[in-house]
């Protein structure tokens, strides 16, 4: 699992697009906080569950993680969430934020 991204993010208007393999997370900031998605395909015959905790970063302090647990996620369908990632320290919103995955797991179930 490639906890840094695979290449350069790409840039779709106010939204960063970073690939990690397969995994898609997408950020978009906004007054409150960095919008975040996060998109992960199963492939497999199977069902599978997966974990993720992506953690979001900028400049002058801002740090938030998000984890997000997606059970039994069924062959050819997709894992989504997204969410509105708010500092609680009151770090300033970042322009230009950064996606890490920090853990990702995935069992058949």
């Amino acid at each position: 699992m490639a906890t840094m991204p695979v290449a350069a993010p790409k840039q779709q208007g106010d939204t960063k697009a970073y690939k990690f393999g397969d995994i898609e997370i997408l950020l978009t900031p906004n007054e409150l906080g960095v919008y975040t998605a996060i998109h992960i395909p199963n492939p497999s015959r199977r069902s599978i569950s997966f974990s993720i905790t992506v953690r979001v970063t900028g400049p002058r302090g801002y740090a938030v993680t998000m984890k997000r647990e997606f059970p039994s996620v069924q062959s050819g369908d997709s894992a989504r969430e997204a969410g509105l990632l708010i500092d609680e320290d009151g770090a300033p919103v970042p322009t230009d934020p950064v996606a890490q995955i920090v853990a990702f797991e995935q069992v058949e179930s």
